[in-house]
């Protein structure tokens, strides 16, 4: 039988009932990476180098994450934009049809998967015209949901039906197919005749008539990582498989370095907003920026101007605004149609977004006497003096108001001067400060470090590049803030130096028995 090199994912969906961990499921993170990386580096381990993946909500950003992943690995990415991503999902498998040709896998892009799985499609022997699906026969497998699931009832190799609603059946359906051209027509024919545009429904028309067989994937490790608590499953699992490998040893000896997004991934993403985020973290980003200003009623949104006017439709200065009326401005249509409905967050939307998966960077830009008081009461309550990492950027007009949030915060003045960095660190309990890059020096570097401060390099502007990363990891910077971070992070993990856990407030990696985050 021929090698199978062409993969079709679904990644059309909203994805609601894992909506809690970010805004765009196939950019969900697990395990340092996003679930639509996870689905093509598994399917890479076969051999497949094409990849069709159909894209709907939010496609836009997707798509653009995905031309990344094209070039970083060398492989063929075709996006197909599947207008109707809400309806069922034999739709997107149909958007993906024309650019596919003989047998192919297909996958969703929630479904993780041990590599294993696509050995055993890959070898498993089918008769022309049929369709193979991976299946688990273990009826007591821990991981799989069981009121989400797809049984499957199948006799003599054949299925015999398929559904979730199924209450005699002896498989579940893993998600993973090797299909050919049948597939599609029997998705078309199964709509046309059962109003049933559903992959599920294509199957059952196969089954009719004997080519919808199984592929027994035996005690291979799978996940559809469509819940909280399968994607915690899932994250426990990859843990395991990460402790139990053999560990990549930086032969220096370094310290992996954090990349910053500055607001979010403001080149790929409305800026300062939640999409943004996902964005930024999806491509790698452990560290987000937050720019923070008061409303006229006493909270902080993200903005980083003065006024609404440049990143919303709205008017007018946020001091002079309430939350509720910056939150009725759109936020996301002047970066594109595809982020209209996009609004400002409130600093306890992005911690809430983030938690657990960044460390913070609130840039303080401006509020009343009592903003240290406000924002050490929102850190509280949202469970941020638990253990995680949260650096308070305070330009030198704002350093005294926010003074009293240090020690518990990490407090992040900027470098002026070798005098001052001593006297600062001399009075106060700081332990990182920032750099930019129009100040930036070797001597002021070293002098940051000779005071046991942490280094912390913004290279906006015209070296945000190869020459702006190599300066601070020279000058020995522990975060570089970037607004390319696509390109920051590929340059670390070029060099092995990438930092792709979230740092503790003892600035080392946290790890799950030392995160209190889980269940704060």
């Amino acid at each position: 039988m021929a090698h199978i090199n062409q993969c079709l994912i679904v990644a059309a969906g909203k994805g609601t009932r894992i909506k809690g961990l970010g805004d765009l499921k196939p950019m969900i993170n697990l395990g340092g990476k996003p679930l639509i990386e996870h689905a093509m580096l598994t399917a890479a381990t076969s051999g497949v180098d094409h990849f069709v993946i159909v894209v709907g909500y939010k496609a836009e950003l997707l798509q653009t994450f995905l031309e990344g992943l094209a070039k970083k690995y060398n492989w063929k990415v075709t996006t197909v934009f599947n207008p109707d991503f809400e309806r069922e999902n034999g739709i997107s498998v149909l958007a993906g049809a024309p650019y596919l040709k003989g047998d192919f896998f297909l996958a969703m892009c929630d479904h993780i998967v041990e590599p294993s799985l696509y050995a055993i499609l890959q070898k498993a022997e089918l008769p022309k015209g049929a369709v193979g699906l991976g299946v688990d026969l273990d009826m007591d497998n821990p991981s799989v949901d069981i009121d989400d699931v797809t049984k499957v009832y199948y006799k003599d190799g054949l299925i015999r039906k398929i559904d979730k609603k199924l209450t005699i059946y002896n498989a579940y359906d893993t998600g993973i197919f090797r299909a050919g051209q049948a597939l599609f027509d029997a998705i078309r024919t199964s709509d046309k005749e059962h109003g049933d545009c559903s992959i599920s429904g294509g199957m059952r028309l196969l089954a009719k008539f004997g080519n919808a067989r199984i592929i027994d994937v035996g005690k291979t490790p799978w996940f559809d990582v469509d819940s909280l608590d399968m994607h915690e499953k899932a994250s426990e699992w990859m843990q395991r498989v990460k402790t139990n490998s053999p560990q990549k040893i930086n032969p220096q000896n370094r310290r992996k370095i954090v990349a910053v997004g500055h607001r979010g991934a403001k080149k790929f993403a409305p800026e300062n907003t939640l999409v943004a985020h996902e964005a930024a973290f999806a491509m790698g980003a452990r560290a987000i920026e937050f720019d923070v200003r008061c409303t006229k009623d006493g909270h902080f949104v993200l903005m980083h101007d003065a006024t609404v006017n440049r990143t919303t439709n709205g008017q007018g200065r946020v001091k002079d605004l309430t939350l509720a009326e910056i939150q009725a401005f759109d936020a996301g249509s002047s970066k594109g149609a595809q982020y209209k409905g996009e609004t400002v967050p409130s600093l306890r939307d992005a911690l809430r977004n983030v938690k657990g998966r960044y460390i913070v960077d609130i840039d303080f830009k401006g509020g009343p006497k009592n903003s240290a008081e406000i924002l050490r009461k929102v850190l509280h309550e949202e469970g941020f003096d638990q253990g995680q990492l949260v650096t308070i950027f305070a330009r030198w007009q704002h350093f005294k108001l926010l003074l009293d949030l240090c020690p518990d915060y990490a407090l992040r003045p900027h470098f002026i001067s070798s005098g001052r960095t001593r006297k600062l660190s001399t009075r106060h309990q700081l332990e990182i400060m920032g750099l930019r890059r129009l100040s930036f020096s070797f001597k002021a570097a070293q002098s940051i470090k000779n005071n046991d401060l942490h280094l912390f390099c913004n290279v906006m502007g015209k070296h945000d590049n190869e020459k702006g990363y190599a300066d601070s990891i020279q000058a020995g910077a522990l975060f570089i803030q970037t607004d390319h971070i696509d390109k920051l992070v590929q340059y670390l993990e070029d060099r092995d130096l990438l930092e792709t856990q979230v740092l503790g407030r003892d600035y080392q990696p946290m790890t799950p028995e030392t995160d209190d985050l889980k269940t704060a």
